[in-house]
């Protein structure tokens, strides 16, 4: 199966999207596109759950999303930039939970890089462990298949937590603090922002200690891991009581 368009076609319907000069004709385009780009997506599913089958550790990959063609209008609005969708490395994306360490975290990114791609075109592998963004960890590869650009981010249990916490959040105070835009505040959800940075910096710590060969190490880390869970359960409270 080839994609709906060509790259050159591609790019002029990008422009268009972007300068908001669309006719009907191109948003139907870009509703192929957004098809095209899920029937790849739920391929690269089955691939990637036959993967998590085989690690050691538990790792549970999420239902595949792909941007809704408002998110995909509004992606390209943020970033004037991109000269074509096929650029948008989030355009279409899989989740993988880790019930486990770092460690387990790391292999089944080994795993998923060295299998997934089916280019020349090596994956490309983000750690946002060591680079956050907005508190946000992660591991994220970026994989092309069958002529288009995925996204498939790995995330420890408490990473993923943390991450649909933030989501919520967003939602609820601005979707813009998903990418660092400012956002009017309340000193209240300001508070409640800083202490949700903390929270994740909690578990980044913990991720790190847990892996210790020190017993007395992993011994403290699994009781922080305790209050890494407390206070993620009592953020999502507090979310709900937000005005």
């Amino acid at each position: 199966m080839t994609r709906p368009i060509s790259g050159s076609q591609l790019k002029k319907l990008t422009r268009r999207l972007r300068d908001g000069t669309e006719t009907p004709e191109d948003l139907h385009a870009l509703a192929d596109i957004l098809i095209y780009y899920r029937q790849v997506l739920e391929r690269a599913h089955t691939d990637v759950a036959r993967l998590c089958a085989e690690t050691p550790a538990h790792a549970e990959p999420m239902a595949p999303r792909v941007k809704t063609l408002r998110t995909t209008l509004q992606k390209l609005h943020r970033q004037p930039d991109l000269r074509s969708l096929a650029q948008i490395r989030d355009l279409a994306g899989l989740r993988v939970v880790v019930h486990g360490t770092r460690a387990d975290q790391d292999d089944v990114v080994a795993r998923i890089a060295a299998r997934l791609p089916d280019s020349n075109r090596p994956a490309k592998i983000i750690d946002r462990r060591v680079d956050p963004r907005a508190g946000y960890r992660a591991v994220h590869l970026e994989i092309r298949r069958e002529g288009i650009l995925l996204e498939v981010q790995v995330r420890t249990a408490l990473q993923h937590q943390w991450a649909e916490l933030f989501e919520r959040t967003a939602d609820r105070l601005g979707r813009g603090l998903r990418y660092s835009e400012p956002v009017q505040l309340t000193t209240e959800a300001a508070t409640f922002l800083h202490a949700l940075d903390e929270t994740a910096s909690m578990i980044d710590a913990v991720e790190a200690d847990i892996t210790s060969t020190d017993p007395s190490v992993r011994s403290l880390a699994t009781t922080a891991q305790k209050r890494a869970v407390h206070a993620l359960d009592k953020a999502n409270h507090y979310l709900e009581q937000l005005p």
